[in-house]
C-alpha cells in the first residue's frame, strides 16, 4: 500500500511564526502561548492585528518598567493607573493617553517597540512550541499593530538580549549568592531605587519576601538623598542600617550606578555585622552591571 507523503513539519525556527500567522488568519483572534526550555511568552491577536506580546524571561522588563526607566511617567502614575484599571478593567496604555500623561504617538511608538523586541525574541527562540487558542475579546485600544509594522520596527537579533541570561545577569546572580555567604545572610537582593523593581534576588522564606521588603526599603532610599540634598551634603550614602529585635537590615547604595543597592537581611544573633560591611563592599566592587 503507498504512504501518502507526509508534510514536513515546521523548522524549530519557524514555529513561533507559523503559529502566529495561523493566529493572524483567523477571523476570531486569540491568543498563541509560547513555551521552550528557558522562557516562555505570549502573544494577542486582535482582529488581525497583535494588540500585546510579553516574553517571561530572566531580565526581561515589562512596559510600566520601561516607562519608568525612561522617565516618561513616575512610578506614583503607573501605581494609580494601575489602580483604577483594576477597578474599571480599563486597558492601562490607553488610560495614561486619556489621563493626559503620554501622548498618543508617543505611546504607540514606545509600545510598538516594546513588542517589537519582545516579538523577536519569541521568533528566534530555537526549541520552542507554541499553541494558537482560539479566543474572541473584545478589546478596549486602538493601539494595535500589524505584524509588518512590529517585524520592521524590531532591532536586529543580535542587538537584542538573548532569552537566557545575559553576562551581566549571571554576574549579579553570583554577587547575590556571594551575599548569602556572609555570617548571618539569609537574604540578598539588587534593588533599583528608581522603580522599586528588583534585578535579581536570592533566599528569603514564606514570611520574608526579600522583593518585597527591597521595594518598600526604596523610600528609605529616597528619603536619605531628598535629607542630604536638603542639608547641602555632598557626599555618597556608604550604607544604611536598619536595626530590628532580631534581624539587621544593610542597605547598599552602588558607587558605580546611581540609583541601583544591594539588600541584605541578615539575623542578628549570628552576624558580625563589621565584617557583614567589610564583605558587602567587596562584593559591590566585583558586581557589573
Amino acid at each position: 500500500m503507498e504512504l501518502a507523503p507526509r508534510t514536513p513539519s515546521p523548522a524549530p525556527r519557524q514555529v513561533v511564526r507559523t503559529v502566529l500567522h495561523e493566529a493572524l488568519e483567523s477571523k476570531l483572534g486569540g491568543e498563541v502561548v509560547v513555551r521552550s526550555t528557558t522562557v516562555s511568552g505570549r502573544i494577542f491577536v486582535v482582529a488581525r492585528k497583535v494588540a500585546w506580546a510579553v516574553l517571561n524571561s530572566p531580565g526581561a522588563l515589562n512596559f510600566s518598567t520601561v516607562l519608568i526607566r525612561d522617565q516618561v511617567v513616575s512610578r506614583e502614575d503607573v501605581e494609580q493607573v494601575v489602580a483604577e484599571c483594576r477597578q474599571n478593567g480599563g486597558n492601562f496604555c490607553e488610560t495614561l493617553v486619556a489621563w493626559g500623561l503620554v501622548p498618543r504617538d508617543t505611546m504607540r511608538d514606545m509600545l510598538r517597540r516594546h513588542m517589537s523586541e519582545q516579538l523577536e525574541a519569541l521568533l528566534s527562540l530555537t526549541d520552542a512550541q507554541a499553541l494558537f487558542v482560539p479566543q474572541p475579546r473584545t478589546y478596549s485600544s486602538q493601539l494595535t499593530y500589524g505584524l509588518d509594522e512590529l517585524i520592521s520596527a524590531a532591532p536586529k537579533p543580535s542587538t537584542l538580549q538573548p532569552p537566557v541570561e545575559s553576562d551581566v545577569m549571571a554576574n549579579v546572580k553570583q554577587s547575590l549568592e556571594e551575599t548569602l555567604k556572609i555570617e548571618g545572610a539569609f537574604a540578598a537582593c539588587l534593588a533599583d531605587s528608581k522603580s522599586g523593581m528588583c534585578l535579581g534576588s536570592v533566599g528569603g522564606n514564606a514570611a520574608f519576601n526579600i522583593e518585597t521588603a527591597a521595594a518598600a526599603n526604596t523610600e528609605v532610599v529616597r528619603a536619605k538623598m531628598k535629607a542630604m540634598s536638603l542639608l547641602g551634603i555632598k557626599d555618597r550614602i556608604e550604607d544604611i542600617l536598619i536595626t530590628l529585635g532580631e534581624q539587621y537590615h544593610l542597605i547598599r547604595p552602588l558607587g558605580t550606578k546611581e540609583g541601583l543597592f544591594l539588600y541584605v537581611a541578615l539575623h542578628r544573633s549570628s552576624a558580625n555585622l563589621a565584617m557583614a560591611r567589610f564583605k558587602l563592599s567587596d562584593i559591590e566592587k566585583s558586581l557589573q552591571v
